[in-house]
């Protein structure tokens, strides 16, 4: 990673795709069943990173890219081979869940993940609304609607991209296996959080029309950031209402911070715009 100082704060640091992960209702599995329940989704995530010929980044995370948030991850990457996350690494991790699925115990608690996938600035310190939002993005309401749906229809994973990552993934014709109509867009947004944005949910092996019926219609805010006029931001488009906690993946982005600034050596220059 990049450790370098800009020579003004109001430079654009070089863009990073972000990876977070959480599983579904982790607390509510007992206590002494949570480690392996976490360490079932930590082998799901090397098997599916190396499948998709991202073992490399796998192997090589470290404390100033990689945070272990408890019931998921967050993972920054190098934007280039990104692209993987969507493609194929999707599809094979929910195979690999599928496996853990087919092989646990009666009293084993089931492994339902959660994905968003974001790219954006960020600056050596980790201090950048793309961290910030690809958390808001696995909790938010848009990707829950998701999982609900895989869990009741036999899948067991559900993602959700960023506009950003959605053009330049699935719109630039860089996944063969998941075009466009294998999502759907629904308003993103985190009750209590300034966040409404646009999410591209997808559930394998499901159509969006299935997605579709497990989004609460409701007035959500309006979508902000980068998106074009669309149908989700229609006077009829369905939007989302409901409770997110993301108290602990926001605690655990505070340490990514810190970490990344211990490793660098110095803090982020003064001057810097606050976020």
């Amino acid at each position: 990673m990049d450790l370098t100082v800009p020579a003004h704060p109001w430079d654009l640091p070089p863009e990073r795709t972000i990876f977070a992960t959480d599983i579904k209702d982790f607390s509510r599995a007992p206590e002494h069943r949570q480690p392996a329940l976490r360490l079932a989704l930590d082998n799901a995530l090397e098997a599916s990173f190396a499948l998709s010929d991202l073992a490399t980044e796998w192997k090589e995370r470290n404390p100033t890219n990689f945070q272990d948030t408890g019931d998921g991850c967050i993972l920054i990457l190098p934007p280039a081979r990104s692209w993987r996350l969507v493609d194929p690494l999707i599809r094979f991790l929910d195979e690999e869940l599928h496996e853990y699925d087919r092989n646990r115990q009666r009293d084993d608690p089931p492994l339902l993940v959660r994905v968003s996938v974001h790219v954006g600035p960020m600056p050596p310190s980790n201090l950048a609304d793309a961290i910030n939002d690809t958390a808001r993005f696995v909790d938010s309401d848009a990707v829950r609607s998701g999982i609900a749906a895989a869990a009741a229809h036999g899948s067991y994973t559900a993602l959700a991209l960023s506009d950003e990552m959605y053009r330049r993934v699935v719109l630039a014709r860089r996944s063969r296996l998941m075009p466009e109509r294998d999502f759907l867009e629904v308003p993103a947004s985190v009750p209590g959080k300034a966040f409404a944005r646009s999410a591209w949910i997808h559930v394998p092996r499901l159509s969006p029309n299935v997605i579709a019926q497990y989004v609460e219609p409701s007035a959500a805010p309006a979508v902000q950031g980068g998106s074009t006029p669309s149908e989700a931001t229609d006077p009829g488009a369905i939007h989302l209402s409901g409770n997110v906690n993301i108290n602990t993946m926001a605690n655990n982005i505070n340490t990514l911070r810190t970490q990344q600034v211990n490793h660098a050596g110095a803090a982020p220059a003064e001057g810097q715009p606050g976020r």
